[in-house]
C-alpha cells in the first residue's frame, strides 16, 4: 500500500520531511536530525515473536506504519530501536528514531498498532500482462512473454486467471481481450494501485508546469526518471476538464523544494509523488512517443489514477478517456471481421 495521506500529514505537522529513496526507504529529516528508514507494513498480525523475526529479516532501521497492537509489541518495538506510527484511520501517533534523536508524533497516549491480516503477494505480472494486450492483440505467449519480462510459464498462469475471468481469450491470431470495456471495468474493479512509497506537495504554478519542473529535475544523465499520470496526462491524451493535481510516478524519490513546492496535506496537494512498486507503471519500451513532451504512463495506470482524482466531473473525464484509449487500440483480425 502507499503511505497512507494522513501519515504522510501527521509527519508535515511533526516537522518532518520526508523523501522516498526507492519503493521501501525513505530519508526522514527534522532540523539536523535525519536517518534513511525501511518502511514496513506488516502483513500479519504482530506479536512479540513476529517483531523478533522482523529484526532477524531486516538489518537496518524500520519505520514501521501499523493501524493497532498490544502493548508487549510495543515494548518490542521500542527495544528493537524502530520508529513506529499507527494509524488508526482516526489520528496518527507514534514516535521516530531519526540519528538517535526521538521525535514525537500525534498524541502520545496510543499503543503500537497490530493489523489484521493482509492479502498475499500482488500478481503485477498478471496486471502488466493486462497492460499489453489492451495496447494492442499478441501472436501469443513467446511474443507477450518478451512484451512482458515474464517467464512463458507465468504467461500461461496469468493468461489462465484471466481468461477465467472472461477478460482475455484466444483466437487462431492468438491473444487478445475479449472486450476492451470489460477490461477496463476489471481493471478498475481488480487493481490494488500501485503501492510503494508517496508524498504530497503545494505548488502555485498549474499543474502542467509543476509536472514539467519535477521531470526537469528527476532527470538524470539525460535519462528521464519519472513519468506523469492523473489529470495531467489524460489532458495529453484525450483533454476534457483542466488538470487539478498532477501525479508524477519516479523511480527514486526527491525532496521538491528546489521547483517551489512544499509539502502538503491530502486536500491542498497539487502534486502527488510516487515511487512505486508495481513495474507495470512504467510505458511498454514499445509504447509510442507520447505528444506534448512529457512522459506518460501506461495507459491503465492514468485509466486508474483520473478514476481516484478528485473534482464533479471525474466520471465524465473517465468516459472521454475510455473512448480515446478504445478508439486508438489497434483492432484485432476478429474485431476487423465483425
Amino acid at each position: 500500500m502507499l503511505m497512507p495521506a494522513a501519515t504522510w500529514g501527521a509527519l508535515i505537522d511533526a516537522g518532518v520531511m520526508v523523501s522516498p529513496l526507492d519503493a521501501d526507504h525513505a530519508e526522514l529529516r527534522t532540523g539536523p536530525h535525519r536517518d534513511v528508514l525501511r518502511v514496513v507494513h506488516p502483513a500479519t498480525t504482530l506479536n512479540p515473536s513476529h517483531v523478533a523475526k522482523l529484526r532477524d529479516r531486516y538489518r537496518e532501521p524500520i519505520l514501521l506504519i501499523v493501524p493497532s497492537a498490544t502493548s508487549a509489541v510495543r515494548a518490542a518495538v521500542e527495544a528493537a530501536g524502530w520508529s513506529w506510527l499507527i494509524d488508526d484511520g482516526k489520528r496518527v501517533t507514534g514516535s521516530l528514531r531519526l540519528a538517535g534523536h526521538r521525535v514525537a508524533v500525534g498524541p502520545q497516549n496510543a499503543g503500537l498498532p497490530s493489523p489484521p491480516a493482509r492479502p498475499g503477494r500482488v500478481p503485477w505480472g498478471t496486471f502488466t500482462l493486462l497492460r499489453r494486450l489492451v495496447e494492442r492483440p499478441w501472436a501469443g505467449q513467446q511474443q507477450l512473454a518478451e512484451a512482458t519480462g515474464l517467464s512463458q510459464p507465468r504467461v500461461s498462469q496469468a493468461l489462465a486467471a484471466l481468461s477465467d475471468e472472461g477478460i482475455v481469450s484466444r483466437a487462431s491470431t492468438g491473444w487478445d481481450v475479449t472486450d476492451i470495456d470489460a477490461a477496463f471495468d476489471w481493471w478498475l474493479r481488480s487493481y490494488p494501485g500501485p503501492h510503494g512509497l508517496r508524498t504530497l506537495w503545494y505548488g502555485l504554478d498549474p499543474p502542467v508546469r509543476q509536472a514539467q519542473s519535477i521531470v526537469g529535475l528527476l532527470t538524470r544523465d539525460g535519462q528521464q526518471q519519472t513519468v506523469i499520470s492523473g489529470d495531467v496526462a489524460a489532458d495529453i491524451i484525450a483533454p476534457w476538464r483542466s488538470p487539478r493535481r498532477a501525479i508524477v510516478y519516479a523511480r527514486t524519490g526527491a525532496d521538491l523544494a528546489p521547483v517551489g513546492l512544499t509539502p502538503a496535506h491530502e486536500e491542498d496537494a497539487t502534486v502527488e509523488l510516487i515511487v512505486p512498486k508495481d513495474p507495470g507503471v512504467w510505458p511498454s519500451p514499445a509504447a509510442e512517443e507520447p505528444p506534448g513532451g512529457l512522459p506518460l504512463a501506461d495507459a491503465l495506470q492514468i485509466l486508474w489514477d483520473v478514476a481516484r482524482a478528485p473534482g464533479p466531473d471525474t466520471d465524465e473525464a473517465m468516459r472521454q478517456l475510455r473512448r480515446v484509449l478504445r478508439d486508438r487500440r489497434p483492432r484485432s483480425a476478429r474485431e476487423q471481421a465483425a
